[in-house]
């Protein structure tokens, strides 16, 4: 089976918060076979120079009343797909609904009041998806905008990031290898950010 390297990004929340994708990224993901974004689209059109590089598979990501997005609400909430022998769930990562948004709320005044950080936010959300999706061997995740890899049971659990970082974060993309053995996660940093 030949080898496949994908591209992983997420929270790019253009045109809200970024007004391109920034060339950074683009350099980064340069090359890849493939190119999964979990979400916060929030225009779809912001996938036309993903598309340039590598064909996209894309989520819709959670509602932002602050930017009056719906978070690319056209896309499907989760794409599954058997890539290199893998079965793959693409999923934003977010709990939908009015109880989700609630959630949101309180994972935001607890971060603003020091109770909780994105790494642990990632740690519940990969919890929760471990035990939703049991049959995935690898899942690919954004939402906290901090990037985050780990394995639970036999499923590898991947958030690339934020190409449009939260305050105090720095924002990511990443690169999978899949391939012969157990997939290779590479997490890289962006150096600068589209105004």
């Amino acid at each position: 089976m030949p080898a496949l390297t994908v591209g992983l990004l997420s929270d790019t929340h253009i045109p809200h918060r970024l007004k391109r994708l920034p060339e950074a990224a683009l350099d980064a993901l340069a090359g890849v076979d493939l190119i999964l974004h979990a979400g916060d689209v929030d225009d779809p059109a912001a996938l036309e120079p993903l598309r340039a590089i590598a064909p996209v598979h894309a989520v819709r990501g959670n509602l932002h009343i602050q930017d009056l997005s719906d978070g690319g609400a056209m896309l499907p909430a989760v794409v599954e797909l058997e890539l290199a022998g893998h079965h793959i769930v693409l999923t934003h990562g977010h709990r939908p609904g009015l109880l989700g948004f609630f959630l949101k709320g309180l994972d935001v005044m607890a971060q603003w009041m020091g109770l909780m950080d994105n790494g642990q936010f990632n740690q519940r959300t990969v919890r929760r998806l471990a035990r939703l999706y049991p049959e995935a061997e690898i899942i690919i995740f954004g939402h906290s905008h901090r990037a985050h890899v780990e394995r639970v049971g036999r499923a590898l659990l991947i958030n690339p990031g934020a190409v449009c970082a939260a305050r105090g974060e720095r924002p990511t993309v990443a690169r999978m290898r899949l391939g012969v053995g157990r997939p290779e996660v590479e997490i890289i940093p962006l150096t600068e950010t589209a105004d």
